[in-house]
């Protein structure tokens, strides 16, 4: 039943980074807003946890494995894009 329930909730989870990544290639500035950046470290935040939980599960079902590969990916692709975001952020600082 919970291993059901987190495969459930993690499909929302990959909608929020996928529109995360969609935001910071073509509408940036929406990102960098209070609610954005809340939004962005809260998902961040979440994909840590739901790979922390997968983790600790002991499973060979396919849907549980592919789920936390999706899970992982997409929290990995959502910190590098911040990160490359403060790195952006600092160069265009630097300019005169």
């Amino acid at each position: 039943m919970v291993k059901r329930l987190l495969v459930i909730t993690s499909i929302p989870l990959v909608i929020v980074h996928m529109l995360i990544l969609y935001f910071w290639i073509f509408d940036w500035e929406k990102l960098v807003t209070k609610v954005g950046l809340v939004i962005w470290i809260g998902s961040i935040l979440l994909g840590v946890i739901f790979n922390l939980i997968f983790r600790k599960l002991v499973t060979t079902e396919n849907g549980i494995i592919v789920s936390n590969r999706i899970v992982f990916a997409t929290t990995l692709l959502t910190v590098l894009s911040g990160f490359f975001a403060l790195i952006i952020e600092s160069l265009t600082r630097s300019m005169p």
